[in-house]
């Protein structure tokens, strides 16, 4: 496999850790309530750092990181995958195994031929298909009674995961509704 990116320099690591330092300290600046809004001017500025007030507000603002990750990494992986990126390249650039990329971002690589699979089964038809849109598994299918049913717009991580739903509805619907 061709390199597709070069590993941070250590250089490039620490202007990471700086811009990082530099967003929660510009957020702190904003939401502390005794410091907020001083200017570097202002002699007060030179000592907010060192109060518990100013730490506080650190903490607040570095709390906000911590949903962002997930999501920006849900971000670039899908759409890495979707372009073309396998899941042993997410992997590799997250550091992890492939199994837990393929955990982590379940449907991020849409499957290769992923050919549609018809079932049969309790007297009734159904059609798994892979959803290129919506990146997941979809189902329909018609049950013995007549009764017709799709896979809500989540769908499914796994073909296997919406043919099982498939099947219970057409197990479900095996034979016409009794009428009293």
């Amino acid at each position: 496999m061709a390199d597709v990116y070069r590993d941070p320099t250590p250089d490039q690591l620490q202007d990471l850790h700086d811009a990082v330092v530099d967003a929660v300290t510009t957020l702190a600046d904003k939401i502390s309530v005794p410091y907020g809004g001083l200017a570097e001017d202002d002699p007060r500025w030179a000592t907010c750092m060192s109060t518990p007030e100013w730490q506080l507000a650190m903490l607040r603002a570095l709390r906000e990181l911590e949903p962002l990750m997930p999501q920006l990494g849900e971000r670039w992986a899908r759409t890495a995958g979707i372009l073309g990126a396998s899941y042993t390249q997410l992997a590799a650039a997250a550091g992890i195994s492939r199994q837990a990329a393929t955990k982590r971002w379940p449907g991020a690589v849409p499957p290769k031929d992923a050919a549609p699979v018809d079932i049969e089964t309790a007297g009734g038809t159904g059609r798994v298909i892979y959803d290129q849109e919506n990146r997941n598994w979809a189902w329909t299918a018609r049950g013995a009674n007549g009764a017709s049913a799709k896979s809500d717009d989540a769908g499914h991580a796994t073909s296997e995961a919406a043919a099982a739903e498939a099947g219970a509805f057409l197990a479900a619907n095996a034979t016409a509704e009794e009428t009293n």
